[in-house]
């Protein structure tokens, strides 16, 4: 016998072993009156799901900081937190979602380089391979490779939802901000002489990691990756004075 388990609430939940011995669940949060239905209607086969988790599921709170410690890297025996910060093992990661459907990406392009301040543009093809009609949805992620400050493990930076008729396609396009993958250098000086309101965020020489899939880089296999080299270093408002 199949168990389903649908789950109704306003939070991240520790699910302990409704995680492992479920065979599905359906994550319904605050549903609203139209609730039941909609329910109904992905258990029976009768719309297909594409919902992405907005939160981070945790395996064990013991890996989490204290209440009150605001620092969001890894500090103090914690592990971090939320999808751009945390280390350890999740249940179920930010992002992810299922579908009663699949989909294939490929052709992922960009400009081969730039200018600190232009940004890019990259394009992507995304095919519906399965057997029904789905919506994905289609996430970009940025990631330093070699960056001299701290930096998130990776920024969810655009995502567009899309709907494909089972075999059917769609080459998709995204504009990339600097301010997207803007870092924050790391300060030696006295704290009490620094301008807590200025502008610290720089634009890094380097190069940037970028993934377009249904999910994380790494939890979603079927996703691409493509660098994107930066040329120079410059602060952040020096692109808005130049715009």
């Amino acid at each position: 016998t199949s168990i389903g388990v649908v789950l109704v609430h306003g939070g991240p939940l520790a699910l302990g072993k409704i995680a492992t011995e479920a065979d599905a669940i359906l994550d319904a949060w605050y549903p609203g009156l139209e609730g039941g239905g909609a329910v109904a209607d992905v258990l029976f086969g009768k719309y297909n799901p594409a919902g992405r988790a907005a939160v981070t599921s945790y395996l064990r709170t013991s890996d989490l900081p204290a209440m009150g410690d605001t620092n969001l890297y890894p500090n103090n025996g914690s592990k971090g937190i939320t999808y751009r910060y945390f280390t350890g093992d999740v249940q179920y990661p930010f992002g992810h979602g299922l579908s009663y459907t699949d989909f294939e990406y490929s052709e992922l392009t960009s400009q081969a380089g730039q200018q600190a301040c232009a940004g890019f543009n990259i394009s992507v093809k995304v095919a519906n391979v399965g057997g029904r009609n789905g919506d994905e949805v289609v996430q970009v992620y940025v990631k330093y490779k070699n960056a001299s400050s701290p930096v998130p493990n990776i920024r969810l930076v655009d995502f567009k939802r899309v709907f494909l008729a089972r075999g059917c396609a769609v080459n998709l396009s995204f504009n990339i901000s600097p301010r997207t993958y803007a870092t924050i250098p790391v300060s030696h000086g006295d704290a009490a002489e620094e301008d807590i309101y200025e502008d610290r965020r720089y634009i890094e020489k380097g190069l940037l990691g970028i993934f377009v899939g249904g999910g994380q880089p790494k939890f979603y296999d079927a996703g691409l990756w493509i660098g994107v080299e930066i040329f120079e270093t410059v602060k952040l408002t020096t692109c808005s004075q130049s715009n």
